[in-house]
C-alpha cells in the first residue's frame, strides 16, 4: 500500500507576504541607487562642505604646481612667494595669448591658487571658508578679528593674472592679512600742542 505524503499548499496570505517582502527589497535597492546617484550628481561643494571642497582644490593646486611648474608647495607661509612667481608666469602667458576669450584662463586657475592661499592663511590666522549658495561665492572669514573681516584669495589670484598691477602681488596681500604689525614700528601720534597764544 502506497502512502503518499500530504500535499501542502501555501495559503494566499503567505504568498502575499513573500510578494510584499520582494517588493520592499526592490524598492529599497531602487531608493539606494537613486540616492547615490543624487549624491554623486551634487556639486562637490554641497557634498563636502566649503572646507572640504577648498582643501581638495588646494591639493589640486599642489599637484598642478608640481606637474606644470616643478614647484613643491608645502603649505608654509614662505610657499606663498612661490605661488606669486607662478602667477607672474601665468600673467605673462595670459598677455601673450592671442585668443579673444582669454578671460576664461585666469578664472579657472585662480580658483585653485586662491584655495591654496586660503589654506595657508588658515595655518597662520584662525579662519574658515564660507559659501554663499545664492552667489556661489566662496570667501575666507577671519574668525578672531574685530568685525570678522572677509577676504577673497581667489580674487587676489584672478587680479594678479588678469590685471597685474603692483598692488595685486599675492605675497604682499598675504603679509597684509597675516602679519601682525610691530607696535615699535608704528608711528606715534604727535602730542597735541596748544593753540598758539594760549
Amino acid at each position: 500500500m502506497n502512502e503518499t505524503a500530504p500535499v501542502t499548499t501555501k495559503s494566499p496570505k503567505s504568498n502575499l507576504r513573500i510578494y510584499v517582502i520582494i517588493l520592499l527589497i526592490i524598492l529599497g535597492v531602487a531608493g539606494c541607487v537613486q540616492l547615490s546617484h543624487y549624491y554623486v550628481s551634487l556639486p562637490e561643494i554641497d557634498r563636502l562642505g566649503a572646507s572640504g571642497h577648498m582643501k581638495q582644490e588646494a591639493e589640486r593646486a599642489v599637484r598642478l604646481a608640481q606637474d606644470v611648474f616643478q614647484v613643491d608647495l608645502d603649505y608654509s607661509p614662505e610657499s606663498v612667494e612661490q605661488v606669486e612667481q607662478i602667477l607672474a608666469k601665468s600673467r605673462e602667458h595670459y598677455l601673450q595669448d592671442p585668443n579673444a576669450d582669454r578671460s576664461i584662463t585666469p578664472s579657472a586657475r585662480s580658483y585653485l591658487w586662491g584655495a591654496y592661499l586660503g589654506e595657508v592663511i588658515k595655518t597662520v590666522k584662525p579662519s574658515e571658508w564660507k559659501y554663499d549658495p545664492e552667489t556661489e561665492a566662496v570667501t575666507l572669514q577671519l574668525t578672531e578679528e574685530a568685525g570678522q573681516p572677509v577676504i577673497n584669495p581667489m580674487r587676489w589670484c584672478y587680479q594678479r593674472i588678469a590685471r597685474g598691477e603692483p598692488e595685486d602681488n599675492v605675497w604682499c596681500n598675504f603679509l597684509l592679512v597675516t602679519v601682525e604689525p610691530d607696535p615699535s614700528q608704528l608711528r606715534n601720534t604727535p602730542p597735541q600742542q596748544g593753540v598758539p597764544g594760549q
